[in-house]
């Protein structure tokens, strides 16, 4: 089994669109930095002077209407927490900030930079590039020998079925967590230095590691997804435009209109495993003698959901792939 899967690795590293994606993914990795480098940099004087003419403006108003719009908020918030306590969720997760309406300056500036907090943020803005990038590359690493019929002369080496999709299972793996953790470095060493140029490195790192360890396996897990889709469906074509249908029929459509389903979408449980959690919200409406309102109940994604449901459909291909590869004609 070893020695099959450093075969597969030989042939992952060998292919030119392999390369070319890998550069890809650095690349684009690397050019986030410019976002790490615009929230490091101090404000200018000009940004503060165009900031206090705002604030001042909006202090004007507030003066004038504030205490209208702060009561106005107020029966808002709690007329949204009757309705959320009626949908059984906690009213304490409804909070319209109205106790911080009022302007102030810090509010028009550019925020403090925290080397923490923003590289964290940055790396949750990497994750869809963590999917795809892994995903369409297994995909052609495996979907290419069905396509050329170079999988049937493999077999007649290596007749074991199950073992030869295994060691390609575990090449697509164990080829993209270098190359995932060598994106990932870049990103947290260049925003490092792009920090302590502006004397901006300090704070805690633990959320940084902690969600790159989660892009991380979920670049891993991506790939075995991609490499059961290429087994599935023998085309690297057909695989990207399943993937590309199911994100604009299911995900961009369907999760939107029937939002009961939305704990269920794939988006967004990728987006509470590296996130660690998610929220949407529903629309309640009821009718008043007005017309409609409708109210906004938020509802979370816990991350523990994310990884279940995301493990669940990663067992379910690989299953359905092995299924599949070991009863199906090759020819």
């Amino acid at each position: 089994m070893i020695r099959l899967v450093g075969i597969e690795l030989d042939r992952f590293r060998a292919r030119l669109l392999i390369r070319l994606g890998v550069i890809a993914l650095l690349v684009l990795s690397g050019l986030t930095l410019i976002s790490a480098w615009d929230a490091a940099k101090p404000a200018s004087a000009a940004q503060v002077a165009q900031a206090t003419q705002y604030f001042e403006q909006q202090e004007a108003d507030w003066k004038e209407n504030g205490p209208q719009m702060l009561a106005d908020c107020r029966a808002q918030e709690a007329t949204a927490r009757k309705d959320a306590e009626a949908a059984g969720t906690d009213p304490a997760d409804v909070d319209y900030g109205c106790d911080h309406m009022a302007p102030t300056l810090a509010n028009f500036l550019p925020k403090n930079p925290n080397f923490a907090v923003d590289t964290a943020g940055l790396l949750g803005q990497l994750a869809a590039l963590y999917v795809l990038v892994p995903a369409v590359l297994a995909v052609s690493f495996v979907a290419a020998e069905f396509s050329t019929g170079a999988i049937g002369n493999w077999l007649t080496f290596a007749p074991r079925r199950t073992r030869v999709l295994a060691s390609k299972l575990a090449a697509a793996v164990v080829a993209t967590i270098p190359y995932a953790a060598l994106g990932l470095g870049l990103v947290i060493g260049g925003s490092w230095l792009i920090y302590a140029h502006f004397g901006e490195a300090h704070g805690g790192t633990g959320e940084i590691w902690a969600e790159s360890g989660r892009i991380l396996a979920l670049a891993a897990v991506v790939a075995m997804v991609g490499a059961a889709l290429g087994t599935l469906l023998r085309h690297t074509a057909a695989a990207l435009g399943v993937v590309l249908g199911w994100a604009v029929l299911v995900e961009g459509i369907l999760m939107n209109v029937a939002t009961g389903l939305r704990p269920w979408s794939v988006v967004m449980n990728i987006t509470a495993w590296t996130n660690g959690g998610a929220e949407y919200y529903v629309n309640k409406c009821t009718t008043t003698p007005t017309g409609q309102e409708c109210t906004a109940i938020v509802h979370q994604v816990s991350q523990t959901h994310g990884a279940v449901v995301g493990g669940v459909v990663a067992v379910a291909l690989v299953a359905a792939a092995l299924l599949v590869f070991r009863r199906r004609d090759i020819a």
